[in-house]
């Protein structure tokens, strides 16, 4: 059996030995990361119009820059949020923690569809991704990317500065 001290508390916390507050971790990193995993244990697709603002929050942010930090805007776009078309309700998202830098590259990369809207056919939408040069997506996401520890910060202080409300979700939820 493994004593409180081994490691650090999140990680103790997931074998649940020594069950610690979440909200509690320090790094920013490991504070979002491990929120928006114990939210997406209660439901593990995203269903924007379930989530109360604090839980969409979280999950759009992280979750979108998941997979852009996988695969670009490119691999956001093969796909949709429910409940989110056109991924309006994430880039708020970004706007909403203070990510400028990575909601001003959301909304240039969203500017690039005809009449600034992403299509709501996914097969539409990457023929026109696809139709404009690579080095137009390189340089919005480079912008992107160079926002992400930014964007970190700025969710891990919406996060901090939003405590209650997030125990509450926490406790509600496992209820």
């Amino acid at each position: 059996m493994l004593s409180s001290a081994v490691g650090p508390a999140w990680l103790r916390s997931s074998f649940g030995i020594a069950v610690v507050n979440i909200l509690d971790i320090q790094d920013d990193f490991e504070l979002c990361n491990q929120l928006f995993s114990r939210l997406a244990e209660f439901c593990n697709e995203i269903d924007v119009d379930s989530y109360t603002e604090l839980e969409r929050v979280v999950t759009l942010v992280w979750h979108s820059g998941g997979l852009i930090g996988n695969g670009g805007f490119h691999y956001l776009f093969e796909g949709d949020f429910s409940g989110d078309p056109g991924f309006v309700y994430t880039a708020a998202a970004y706007q909403r923690i203070g990510a400028s830098r990575a909601y001003e590259a959301f909304q240039d990369a969203i500017r690039q569809f005809p009449g600034g809207v992403l299509p709501a056919d996914i097969d539409e939408r990457l023929r026109a991704y696809e139709s404009l040069p690579k080095a137009t997506w390189d340089q919005i996401e480079r912008r992107y990317y160079d926002a992400a520890k930014d964007t970190e910060t700025c969710l891990a202080r919406f996060i901090r500065e939003h405590r209650r409300g997030y125990e509450d979700l926490l406790n509600q939820k496992k209820s």
